[in-house]
């Protein structure tokens, strides 16, 4: 039901990862495990790196009763402006000891890992479009528009409402907040402002706009390359893909894995790595 304040895990979504490597898709984009795709090669043992997705998933995803998620205004506006209702903090996983690589090399492949599970495709049911949601347990039924302005404006967003329709979904900086703080329990809030200049939380170390990055990486880009501002973030998976949710980009919409390339490369303004 819309209300249940836990996010329960599918099994459709663990095919994701049943192969010894998650692919993308080298011509459509999709992150699939199909023949001839790019893969993204996993060094650690992959059942260590969501072996505690179901556990997890009983975790609240917020402290605000689930009666509250849907109360609406004197208006007929959502609560909290339309964002719905605000994370919690979950707490820090440990590295397993079947994990057979190095505690930073899994922290990362677990922050991908987490990432991926989000891939809005058909045959996903954890799929996330893009919306300004603070977690992806919320599904309004209605749209949340309430006049709140947009803290995360995607600057290729089209004409109209998209980011406020209804359905499950986070914007770009909440889908960062929200992989991290669920993965790794590293909580820092959604407002790519506040991410960007280091003051949303735990961001960890300040990485150079020309990297080098390393896989889990927050990139954060302006297309008009204003260096006070940043307009997105992304999470770096290597040098030639990113995951983050858009409302449509490179014919893809929602949370993807999408090509570094054009504006996701030429746009960079600098980096966070909240992992140590």
């Amino acid at each position: 039901m819309r209300n249940r304040m836990r996010f329960f895990v599918l099994v459709l979504c663990v095919g994701l990862f049943a192969g010894p490597s998650l692919a993308v898709g080298a011509s459509a984009g999709l992150a699939r495990a199909e023949p001839g795709a790019q893969p993204y090669a996993f060094t650690c043992n992959q059942a260590s790196l969501s072996a505690d997705f179901a556990s997890r998933d009983e975790l609240p995803q917020t402290q605000v009763p689930p009666a509250d998620w849907y109360q609406t205004d004197a208006d007929g506006h959502y609560s909290n402006r339309g964002w719905g209702p605000r994370a919690d903090t979950l707490p820090p996983p440990a590295v397993p000891d079947d994990a057979g690589c190095a505690p930073t090399t899994w922290m990362q492949e677990r922050i991908l890992t987490v990432a991926m599970r989000y891939i809005n495709s058909p045959d996903n049911p954890l799929g996330l479009q893009y919306r300004h949601h603070h977690i992806p347990g919320w599904d309004p039924s209605n749209s949340t528009f309430a006049g709140a302005p947009e803290e995360n404006p995607d600057t290729d967003v089209p004409d109209g409402l998209t980011a406020w329709d209804a359905g499950r979904g986070l914007d770009c900086s909440n889908f960062t907040a929200w992989v991290y703080n669920y993965g790794l329990g590293i909580k820092f809030d959604g407002d790519v402002h506040h991410q960007f200049a280091g003051t949303a939380g735990p961001m960890g170390q300040r990485i150079p706009q020309d990297g080098p990055f390393e896989p889990g990486d927050l990139i954060f880009l302006h297309p008009d390359g204003n260096t006070n501002q940043a307009s997105h973030v992304v999470i770096y998976i290597d040098d030639q893909h990113i995951i983050d949710s858009r409302v449509n980009a490179q014919n893809l919409v929602g949370v993807q894995i999408r090509s570094r390339e054009g504006w996701y490369r030429g746009a960079v303004l600098s980096a966070w790595r909240p992992i140590a």
